[in-house]
């Protein structure tokens, strides 16, 4: 490299004479913030640091890294990056350091560390010598719309010198993260905003860089964080130093007063060598006032905190039943290998020619803040027995198990409770959907779903039968365990209640359908708004005293929230009770889930949820006959025809849960909620709360509300957060008394 260097210079007088002209510039010391950096008086930069234009006067210029705008006198060499991406080494006409290169992509495209980071990590293997960086495309590139790396000698980089000599938990260098044989460090001299990777190989300091980057903010109008970077080869490994930023010039490089400074900080100047093009501010520069121009283009103190609090915090782990069918068709996305299949056979799983008690597939090592897909199910089944029922393709994060259970194969999708979040809020409803409201849902999603972990796990562990939880559910079992099959005698009267809650899962936590919450992996579009929610809660969760909320939800409650005994056991949650969805909870306001705006509901609703449009007040009409056999048909019982129906007892909000159904043959008394929803009608009506009225031989079922109605409201919510209502109001509403974190929420609070 260095001959390739000196033979460029015997060509191109210009690089020539300005290559001379750095053994006279001007260098003196400084500490800056326990750092000793270097200032160097360099008055041929000045022409370099006119050359960095705003994004308005680009388009106005050649791109002097495209080949057709070189000068003839450049030479190049040619390196091979991956996939296909070219790159052409040249001499830096207007140098820092000695041996000072530019590395610029073979064709005109923008300035992005997207997919080249590896590229760079190769360059820095095969010249070892040199230290490589990058400058992002609002810090420091003077080329922001061609994409090109810089190197210089190893050595020259104060920041870089200062780190080699540190080793992990000595003062200043401290440990936060590990992907394989990649770890991270935060540096807390100099400046905010300093990490260093350190790695055994380039496809693990690669995962790791990338989820640092996913953990920093993106400004608006920007595709990456601002940042620095430098990356080097020594001792056997592949090291890099990010340097975060605020702002590509602090407030000096625009003032006309006396602390003005023609300086633009890049990599150069963050990794502690500061270009100073004009001599009088040369000797002008103290320690005080560098220190104040490198805290305004370094990140605040707190957004440094931030970065540093998503790459250490944790999730619990949660199992996830997806499907269950006789045959599974997958994919796991990191080999390769396509469509594969998994067949019952003699109470196992066969399996590429062989027999399995189990099948399990890790997890992809997580290269973002969130996880990205690591495998794919075939033909899942969403909305079963709703009438948006569907098979569907989905992606998935985490792990994949697969496991023979009786006469079929459960498909278990191991994944992360914030990354499961991801997938509900965006499966529940419209990506776009404001910002509090999706706060509000990431909240009540996470203390539901942490609510039916420990739930779950306690049953595992005592081991008794599913769906027993007391004494009721006790009694309701064991005779179920002797009641006769046969039919009901004519003229008797048959009474059944049921419901339907969560805690008959087995073999994993909580299944991916309705039943629990609605989880699509990560097919459906996952907006920034959905990440910012879950990533601002993280760890956030309803409490009511010291226990965890069992925080229900539902589409739209009709006007009048649901108590949980309505819908499920004959217990009551104190949060869960049966107000008005008005503001205060005033009988005389205004409902919140009474809208028709297409724009709120389209934030609140897929589109297939759209396929019908009456939510908060519905209409059924059946002919008897075939209400009678509907009935028959889902109930099992004989009724004959059907003579009259009576709600025997409603909830608050007119939900009935407990029907009486007349028939010419028989008498059936049912319940709750949903039992009654799922014997009146082919898939599930929207509510129980409705009003039954006999025209002929018509009857008409004048509903209320969509779901069950206990707990938030999600259209309600919706309407809320148009409003102006934040996420803490919103969950104080409907989840009265609860609090939030270990946190009481109150209105002044949210204020």
């Amino acid at each position: 490299m260095h001959k390739f260097v000196g033979d460029q210079l015997s060509r191109w007088p210009l690089a020539c004479d300005n290559f001379r002209a750095l053994k006279n510039v001007k260098v003196r010391e400084m500490d800056a913030g326990g750092l000793k950096v270097r200032l160097q008086f360099n008055p041929a930069r000045m022409i370099s640091s006119a050359a960095k234009l705003d994004k308005a006067d680009i388009s106005a210029r050649r791109c002097f890294l495209c080949r057709e705008n070189r000068p003839k006198e450049q030479i190049m060499l040619k390196f091979e990056g991956r996939k296909g991406k070219k790159y052409h080494i040249l001499v830096n006409p207007y140098p820092i350091f000695p041996d000072h290169l530019v590395i610029a992509a073979d064709r005109h495209t923008d300035q992005s560390i997207r997919r080249r980071y590896v590229d760079m990590l190769d360059l820095a293997r095969k010249y070892d010598g040199f230290t490589f960086f990058y400058n992002g495309p609002r810090s420091g590139a003077s080329a922001p719309d061609h994409h090109h790396f810089q190197a210089a000698p190893k050595g020259l980089i104060p920041l870089q010198e200062d780190i080699d000599q540190m080793h992990a938990g000595t003062a200043g260098l401290k440990y936060l993260a590990s992907v394989q044989d990649a770890s991270l460090y935060h540096y807390e001299k100099f400046t905010t905003g300093v990490f260093a990777i350190r790695s055994q190989t380039s496809k693990s300091a690669a995962k790791l860089f990338y989820r640092l980057l996913d953990c920093a903010e993106i400004p608006e109008g920007e595709t990456e964080p601002l940042f620095n970077l430098f990356t080097y080869y020594t001792e056997g490994e592949f090291r890099s130093i990010v340097v975060f930023r605020s702002r590509h010039r602090s407030h000096h490089y625009f003032s006309e007063g006396e602390d003005h400074l023609t300086m633009s900080p890049g990599c150069a100047d963050m990794g502690g060598v500061f270009i100073v093009p004009v001599e009088q501010e040369y000797f002008k520069l103290n320690r005080e006032l560098l220190e104040e121009m490198i805290a305004e283009v370094s990140l605040t103190k707190d957004e440094e905190l931030r970065i540093i609090g998503r790459l250490v915090r944790t999730q619990p782990e949660l199992h996830v039943g997806v499907m269950s069918a006789k045959e599974i068709d997958f994919e796991i996305l990191s080999d390769g290998a396509g469509r594969r299949r998994a067949i019952l056979r003699e109470g196992k799983i066969e399996y590429d020619g062989a027999l399995y008690d189990e099948l399990y597939f890790e997890a992809q090592t997580p290269s973002t803040m969130f996880a990205e897909p690591s495998f794919v199910l075939h033909d899942v089944t969403i909305g079963v027995n709703f009438h948006w029922e569907r098979k569907e393709d989905q992606k998935f994060a985490g792990a994949l198990k697969i496991i023979a259970d009786k006469d079929k194969l459960t498909a278990v999708n191991i994944v992360g409770v914030e990354d499961y979040l991801l997938s509900v809020i965006s499966s529940e409803m419209s990506a776009t959907a404001s910002e509090e409201f999706l706060k509000a849902h990431a909240v009540i999603s996470r203390s539901w779903v942490m609510a039916q972990m420990a739930s779950a796990r306690r049953r595992r562990k005592t081991q008794v039968p599913d769906g027993v939880t007391d004494l009721p559910s006790l009694v309701w079992h064991l005779d179920s365990m002797t009641r006769p099959e046969e039919q009901p005698e004519e003229g008797t009267v048959y009474e059944y209640v049921k419901w339907y809650d969560h805690d008959d899962h087995r073999l994993f936590d909580v299944c991916a359908d309705d039943h629990c919450q609605r989880y699509q992996g990560l097919t459906r579009a996952t907006g920034k708004t959905v990440r910012r929610a879950v990533d601002s809660t993280w760890g956030q969760v309803l409490k009511c005293g010291e226990d965890l909320c069992d925080a229900r939800f539902s589409k739209c409650c009709g006007g009048v929230m649901e108590s949980f005994s309505t819908c499920w056991d004959d217990v009551e949650k104190p949060y869960l009770q049966p107000l008005p969805d008005t503001p205060d909870h005033d009988l005389d306001g205004d409902c919140f889930c009474d809208t028709e705006d297409k724009d709120i509901l389209g934030q609140v609703l897929n589109n297939y949820d759209r396929e019908t449009v009456d939510f908060y007040r519905w209409r059924v009409v059946y002919d008897r006959k075939e209400l009678s056999a509907l009935i028959e048909k889902r109930s099992g019982i004989r009724i004959g025809i059907l003579q009259d129906m009576k709600p025997l007892a409603r909830g608050r909000s007119g939900r009935i849960c407990r029907l009486e159904i007349k028939g010419s043959l028989k008498t059936l008394i049912v319940g709750k909620e949903l039992e009654i929803r799922r014997i009146l009608s082919d898939s599930h009506l929207k509510s129980s709360a409705f009003d039954i009225t006999f025209e002929g031989d018509d009857v008409i079922l004048d509903g209320r509300g969509w779901g069950h109605g206990a707990g938030l409201c999600q259209i309600g919510a919706a309407v809320m957060a148009s409003k102006g209502y934040g996420y803490r109001q919103i969950l104080e509403h409907y989840y009265p008394g609860t609090t939030l974190s270990g946190e009481k929420m109150t209105e002044n609070e949210d204020k």
